[in-house]
């Protein structure tokens, strides 16, 4: 009925069947809380609640939690206690995440103060969100602050939830090396870090060109039981060997990658060609190019152009030519930089006969335009 857009029909069949002493099933009535809430607003849901409390029927814990969490996700907290019904963690869980998203942090630490002073004990997706928030900040003091507490609770210990959080969170402060000391921490906290964790740090690694590090680290990865490398591993640590210049080993663990049944993307190849194009290799990233087309994916423009210009300059022109053939091939028309950086180089090369004749060509196939 709610789909049929019947709202107030729906609720009013609802009534009728606790006037006719049919109460529903606790659950059923908060799934009407819930779809009350998302089709006709939180009002609505309290009225509903008032109407059937008059019939005799009372939300539980369940119920009220929902409506909490409607009111949490839409940024905006209305009074919704309801008479007999108290707040369990799962309800506190749900202000401490609506305060903590808002940035309100003295509202959290009332929050908690509520929580404590009622004898209800904070639960480990409380203090993760509270790290959350507090490393989003930059709060680093507060967040060791928080770690100790846990450490002391046996019933809170961190997770690998927990630690995922803080090393996200130094790494995209740009924090590594406290980030790298926190991921050992977790394995001498017998926490096994999961396929997230290796990814994090790996990506941050690469990026700070921390390459060797990050090729231990991967073998560490590869030894494991718990989780193997994915595209994303891959990816993050063969772009940071290729923008060392580091191009054999680059090739190494992407033959490697393979050889693991992990398929390459764009994102993999185009990491090799630039690569390639960096280290002045550019007969092989023409070959990884092909290689790419061969196979039907795709290749951006620019990735293209890189590669035509670098073999232009090297004077490597029949390979120049094979690339936007492959290029025109693969429904992209280059700009007419690229073949007059062809021309170009073919003149450098001292063939002006043959320069001119391809430049003619280029203009009957209306490639080039007259000057």
């Amino acid at each position: 009925m709610f789909d049929d857009g019947e709202y107030e029909e729906a609720i009013e069949f609802w009534k009728h069947q606790l006037r006719n002493g049919c109460p529903p099933y606790m659950i059923t009535f908060t799934v009407l809380v819930e779809l009350v809430c998302r089709y006709c607003g939180s009002g609505r849901a309290m009225e509903v609640l008032d109407d059937v409390a008059v019939e005799g029927c009372y939300p539980d814990i369940v119920t009220y939690n929902s409506l909490v969490n409607y009111n949490c996700r839409r940024g905006k907290l209305d009074d919704v206690a309801v008479e007999g019904c108290y707040p369990d963690i799962v309800t506190y869980n749900s202000l401490v995440n609506f305060n903590c998203r808002r940035g309100t942090l003295e509202d959290v630490a009332l929050v908690i103060k509520h929580i404590l002073s009622h004898g209800a004990e904070l639960n480990t997706v409380t203090y993760n969100t509270l790290l959350h928030s507090l490393c989003s900040h930059g709060y680093w003091d507060e967040v060791d602050e928080i770690l100790s507490i846990m450490y002391e609770t046996s019933c809170c210990s961190p997770t690998v939830i927990t630690y995922n959080i803080l090393i996200n969170g130094l790494c995209k402060a740009g924090l590594l090396s406290r980030a790298i000391d926190f991921f050992y921490q977790m394995v001498e906290q017998r926490c096994s870090p999961d396929i997230v964790t290796y990814n994090t740090i790996l990506g941050a690694m690469s990026k700070e060109g921390m390459v060797d590090e990050a090729m231990v680290l991967l073998g560490l990865l590869r030894k494991t039981r718990c989780c193997s490398p994915g595209l994303i591993t891959y990816n993050s640590v063969i772009d940071g060997l290729a923008r060392k210049g580091m191009m054999e080993k680059a090739l190494e663990l992407y033959n490697q990658m393979v050889g693991d049944g992990v398929s390459p993307d764009d994102i993999t190849r185009r990491s090799l060609i630039y690569g390639f194009c960096r280290a002045n290799l550019v007969e092989e990233a023409g070959q990884v190019l092909k290689e790419t087309s061969d196979r039907g994916h795709g290749i951006r423009g620019s990735t293209y152009r890189l590669v035509i210009q670098g073999l232009c300059k090297k004077g490597e022109m029949e390979m120049a030519v094979q690339v936007v053939e492959i290029m025109l091939t693969s429904g992209r028309k280059p700009d007419e930089s690229i073949y007059n950086a062809i021309v170009k180089g073919v003149e450098e090369m001292g063939m002006g006969s043959e320069a001119g004749e391809l430049r003619k060509k280029l203009r009957q196939w209306k490639l080039l335009r007259e000057v």
